[in-house]
């Protein structure tokens, strides 16, 4: 190294130094004093797209100590989320006290509306979590430096009313609602790419209505969707082309608080399935071992169905049919958790044709994620099915750029999906502070020499 660059690593070395702080055990002043009962320490425990507002609610809401581990706190805020019928998102809020709150619980919703922002959602999320708080704020002696107060329209749909308007903690009914509760949507997108020896482009598009109450629910959607691949390699040319279009509708009526009852139908045309035409339809009983009140944070049902199918091929399948008509019954059941301790979820199900039994199919899959103890935490998934009524397969072979293009199903036994992952944290329990410099809460130098 010559002595240029030594006097240069050293000079940015004493640069660096000066900048880290004089006393490595200095906190915000927030968090003197919060072990002796006067800060409530909340661990915030989201699950879905709430996760990535943390900053903000750790910025905003400055009156409690955040912390890290759900063991170092006294409030354990669960928030777990479904869509709406309208689009937009169902917030459930869940305050489990603990240590010396324990035995206080209390749960709160906010509902967002179809095309709000996400400052508008997380605002109005803020809004919610500071009232779920107050409880117990309110019996310590930091409630002496809290404010409340009535506002006007402020950012957001605001606690205790749905986005989008209405009337302050009455839920909309058909007569407020000009579209008589009928949600519509419509996507057209396009893409295209390349390199000297690839070319591809291709377009997609969607129509959906769909219509959400308590007694009744239905939807509607098509879609459309086109491909085309080119190759040209060491004077070969390969042109790839896939199409694919589709209707689905799904009926469903609440019959009671566990059992639910619908009619859903569909029909397609995919030349990768080798469908010209295909077309179901199947009655569909539901039973929920839990109210499907409790749906956003656990969630146990069987589901039945009776299937009417019609299938008119592109190619001769290699059970010799250019179209047939079948009859096929399945079964599933599925477990959905969102719980202090983490969420998973798991599934089964199966089913075959009424023709044979052996033209069969079989799945099951789950995902955990799981805290087991302070900092540690698993998760993992994945999913296995056997697969015996893949009646589709065109009869003739597939040549070698079908294989590597994927242009033609092939026939198969089993298909399978494993994921794995660990992860561990310790040091401070205390999370309050945000610091975005850099691009992140951390960073490095690097130097080359």
């Amino acid at each position: 190294m010559t002595r240029y660059r030594r006097s240069l690593v050293q000079a940015v070395a004493v640069l660096f130094l000066s900048f880290l702080p004089l006393n490595a055990q200095e906190m915000p002043s927030a968090q003197e004093g919060s072990r002796s009962g006067e800060v409530v320490l909340l661990f915030l425990d989201c699950q879905g797209g709430s996760c990535r507002d943390m900053d903000f609610f750790r910025t905003e809401i400055q009156f409690v100590n955040w912390v890290r581990d759900r063991r170092d706190s006294d409030v354990h805020l669960l928030i777990t989320s479904q869509t709406t019928g309208a689009g937009g998102r169902s917030y459930e809020l869940l305050f489990m006290g603990q240590e010396r709150f324990e035995g206080m619980v209390d749960t709160l919703t906010y509902i967002s509306g179809y095309d709000a922002t996400r400052d508008e959602v997380r605002n109005g999320m803020m809004a919610i979590i500071k009232i779920g708080l107050m409880r117990f704020v309110g019996l310590t002696s930091v409630a002496d430096e809290i404010v409340i107060g009535m506002r006007g329209e402020g950012p957001g749909a605001g606690p205790g009313r749905q986005a989008g308007g209405g009337r302050p903690g009455a839920m909309a009914t058909a007569q407020d609602d000009p579209w008589n509760f009928w949600v519509f949507r419509s996507s057209l997108s396009g893409n295209g790419r390349g390199e000297s020896t690839y070319k591809s482009a291709g377009f997609s598009g969607s129509f959906t209505a769909s219509r959400t109450t308590e007694e009744w629910k239905a939807s509607f959607r098509i879609r459309t969707g086109f491909n085309e691949s080119r190759f040209d390699y060491d004077d070969v040319i390969t042109t790839s082309v896939t199409r694919n279009h589709s209707f689905s509708g799904l009926l469903v009526k609440s019959l009671t608080d566990h059992w639910s009852a619908g009619l859903r139908a569909g029909a397609s045309s995919s030349t990768y399935s080798n469908f010209r035409l295909s077309m179901d339809a199947a009655p569909v009983l539901e039973y929920n071992f839990f109210p499907y009140s409790e749906s956003t944070r656990r969630m146990l049902t069987v589901q039945y169905a009776v299937e009417a199918q019609y299938y008119d091929y592109v190619e001769e399948t290699v059970f010799f049919k250019t179209e047939e008509s079948l009859l096929a019954q399945s079964l599933g059941i599925t477990l959905d958790l969102n719980q202090p301790w983490g969420s998973t979820s798991i599934y089964g199900s199966a089913g075959h044709f009424l023709r044979d039994i052996e033209q069969h199919h079989a799945s099951i899959g789950g995902s955990f994620n799981v805290r087991l103890a302070r900092g540690f935490s698993i998760n993992m998934g994945g999913s296995f099915s056997r697969i015996q009524d893949r009646i589709s397969v065109p009869l003739e072979s597939a040549t070698v750029e079908d294989v590597l293009l994927r242009r033609k199903q092939l026939q198969t036994d089993y298909s399978f999906f494993t994921h794995f992952g660990l992860s561990y944290t310790f040091g401070s329990i205390f999370n309050n502070v945000v610091n975005p410099r850099l691009g992140g809460s951390s960073g490095g130098m690097i130097i080359y020499m």
